[in-house]
């Protein structure tokens, strides 16, 4: 009975912590090459504030030591947000106010191909096929989560929209007769169609998608092309410039509405579409009144534990799904004003650097400051859709790393002409560049020793799933040995042990006592941990033990249907048939199509039934 109950840990991700090492490996690619930009110090400053609020707050938090790396399976803490802030310093750097045309233009193509790869990837999982493992209705693309699909398809189409009109507009400078020339056609007749072949795959990839987040950020991202570019052009060409943008937002609502699922879920046709709008408010009301009891925050990743039982609809998430609740929830209100703050003075400045770009007038400069003035609308726009979205969604590493390089880009200040710079020494600069690279290999050495734990863990879950227990329990030490900081994967361990327990392999019980009492030790009153221990419990015959474990949950979690049964099931085979029955009772309330407590029910109402026969 305990079968329908226990939490089964699902397949291991592979779109966190793989993604993260690759950035971090690009972060150090970057560092290598020429600066076309830098960081301005405000921005800098603003970050170091920011890190020291997120810093304090996680050391006021419950689980300090594990919040302070990250929980499984994003770790937005000291694992993955330094790559965030890395990706910020690598678009400084390499997309900054000197980078050359020809880079913007490889940015260009290179959008265009990952769009193209995300499209057609997107496209073959519409048509039923899943060339990546999932069982998710909707899969993600090569994003592992559908609403990051399209929030990474409408950020390509923010970058390419611009590229794609001045293409077919036409390529100036080239003079026909020549050789040279001719192959500069060719070579422009090609870059244009497969920057076009890019843009309109990223409107493919948003509408396959099914994600009204994505819409949303693609309209937000398109209005403002729009807008911006119709600053910029003479009275006389407005009218195009809204056309076009007009024509863009036609083209994503013909698109939505043609593709069945996706019409259902933006119409609330679909059943789901309904529950997760309602489940939003939800989030959102745990957030709110986590954040009313905690205005210093609950730290980075605290969010999980501390709503723990507060859903009505018994979930329990790592994120309230909203970019603001998120970081007052990690930081505190003053995180929140600080962040605030730091994307004021950006986008600010970003306007005001666009705006003079515009006016270059000498015809040298221009083609420079154009492609410049492409980029920063593009960004502005993009960073614009990306941010209305995630008022409803999570940060993930598919989606925040190209909008920090975004980023990046917006912030970024002539990388010379600094008089502390012309200050220091050839053989200074050239040992702050060996330290620094030297820094950046640790760093990526150690994110793939942190990544490689993915490995054994994944092949321990696998060997669980099979019955193997030695296989199982030697696969998890491996992995707990490359991220021994890592509470959240011995609960993995313990839940995957607890699920062979419940299925009646009676030598997995003590290994889910064993790996549950290792992660709560340095991360209590996690919900999957403790029920997960009381399975465990419970079959090596403790059961009062089981009892007290699940008693302690269900004041934690007093909203969840799943615990309720549980615990009803537990008391009754310790012969406490009254409180059994109340929490039966609590679990239909709650839930009254629960099939574990009405099979329950049923048991209990037997002798009833005898003794009126």
């Amino acid at each position: 009975m305990l079968a329908s109950v226990v939490l089964l840990p699902g397949a291991l991700d592979r779109w966190f912590l793989p993604k993260d090492t690759l950035a971090a490996v690009a972060v150090l690619v970057a560092s290598l090459a020429a600066a076309q930009g830098r960081l301005p110090r405000w921005f800098v400053l603003g970050s170091v504030i920011a890190a020291l609020l997120a810093l304090a707050a996680v050391l006021l938090s419950a689980a300090p030591a594990t919040q302070f790396w990250g929980r499984w399976p994003r770790y937005e803490g000291i694992v993955a947000l330094p790559v965030y802030f890395g990706a910020v310093w690598a678009g400084a750097r390499l997309l900054g106010t000197d980078a050359p045309p020809d880079r913007l233009r490889t940015l260009a193509r290179a959008v265009a191909t990952a769009s193209i790869a995300l499209g057609a990837v997107s496209a073959v999982e519409a048509l039923g096929a899943r060339p990546f493992a999932s069982d998710l209705a909707r899969p993600g693309a090569l994003t592992g989560n559908a609403t990051d699909q399209g929030l990474l398809g409408a950020m390509f189409l923010a970058l390419l929209a611009l590229p794609v009109l001045r293409a077919w507009g036409g390529t100036p400078g080239i003079t026909p007769g020549s050789g040279r020339a001719r192959q500069d056609t060719v070579r422009s007749e090609v870059e244009r169609a497969w920057l076009t072949v890019g843009l309109l795959f990223a409107v493919v990839t948003v509408v396959l998608s099914v994600s009204r987040a994505g819409l949303l950020a693609a309209g937000v991202a398109t209005v403002g092309l729009t807008v911006l570019t119709g600053l910029r052009v003479s009275a006389g060409r407005v009218r195009w410039v809204l056309l076009g943008g007009g024509g863009g937002i036609a083209l994503l609502a013909i698109g939505a509405l043609v593709v069945p699922f996706t019409r259902d879920r933006l119409l609330g046709a679909s059943p789901l579409a309904g529950h997760s709008l309602e489940a939003r408010f939800d989030y959102w009301r745990q957030g709110l009144d986590l954040l009313t009891g905690h205005p210093l925050g609950v730290g980075a990743s605290g969010f999980l534990n501390a709503n723990a039982g507060s859903s009505a609809t018994g979930s329990t998430l790592d994120s309230p799904h909203n970019w603001l609740l998120q970081v007052a929830l990690a930081g505190g209100l003053p995180l929140l004003a600080v962040v605030l703050a730091v994307l004021v003075a950006t986008g600010w400045l970003a306007v005001r650097r666009w705006w003079r770009l515009i006016a270059v007038a000498q015809p040298a400069a221009r083609a420079v400051s154009t492609g410049h003035a492409d980029l920063l609308v593009s960004a502005l726009a993009g960073l614009a859709g990306y941010g209305m979205a995630l008022l409803t969604h999570f940060t993930a590493p598919s989606t925040a790393i190209p909008a920090a390089l975004l980023l990046g880009v917006l912030v970024a200040v002539p990388a010379g002409g600094r008089a502390r710079a012309r200050e220091v020494s050839l053989a200074a600069r050239r040992a702050l560049g060996g330290l620094r690279t030297a820094l950046l290999v640790g760093w990526v050495a150690s994110m793939i020793l942190v990544t490689s734990a993915e490995v054994p863990l994944a092949s321990a879950v696998d060997a669980a799933g099979n019955g193997d227990l030695a296989a199982a329990e030697a696969a998890f030490l491996r992995a707990q040995g490359l991220r021994p900081w890592d509470a959240d994967l011995a609960s993995i361990a313990a839940q995957s042990f607890a699920a062979l327990a419940d299925g009646g392999v009676a030598e997995a019980a003590p290994l889910a006592v064993d790996w549950a009492e290792r992660s709560r030790a340095v991360l209590p009153n996690t919900v999957a941990t403790e029920r997960a221990l009381a399975v465990g419990q419970l079959n090596v015959g403790d059961i009062a033990g089981a009892a007290r474990t699940l008693e302690a949950v269900a004041r934690l979690a007093p909203r969840d249907a799943g615990i309720a049964a549980q615990y009803a099931v537990v008391l009754y085979l310790h012969g406490e048939t009254a409180l059994s029955r109340a929490q039966v009772d609590r679990a239909l309330e709650i839930d009254p199509t629960f099939e574990v407590a009405l099979r329950l029910r049923d048991v209990l109402d037997e002798p009833r039934l005898a003794s009126a026969d």
